[in-house]
């Protein structure tokens, strides 16, 4: 798999075969300050465009997974997208 650019989200496709360990995708950084593409509002559009759900999670956020069960351990902000 090739690198996906740290300036864009990943497309779909690229986002389809990420790792391949969940059955969902991840947008880090929300609503960061300093980048206007985190958004909630962005990362939603875009997160339409995706077949699995989409974890939009901010720095002060972490998604831990064992044995397929999903835990979202946060002090900061969160949202779950599903398609």
């Amino acid at each position: 798999m090739g690198a996906v650019d740290a300036g864009r989200p990943p497309t779909v496709r690229e986002a389809d075969r990420a790792l391949g360990l969940v059955d969902f995708t991840l947008y880090p950084h929300l609503n960061h300050p300093e980048m206007e593409d985190t958004e909630l509002s962005n990362i939603q559009r875009w997160a339409s465009g995706i077949p699995v759900p989409t974890y939009a999670i901010d720095d002060n956020t972490a998604i831990k997974v064992v044995d397929g069960k999903v835990d979202v351990i946060s002090e900061g902000d969160w949202k779950l997208i599903n398609p």
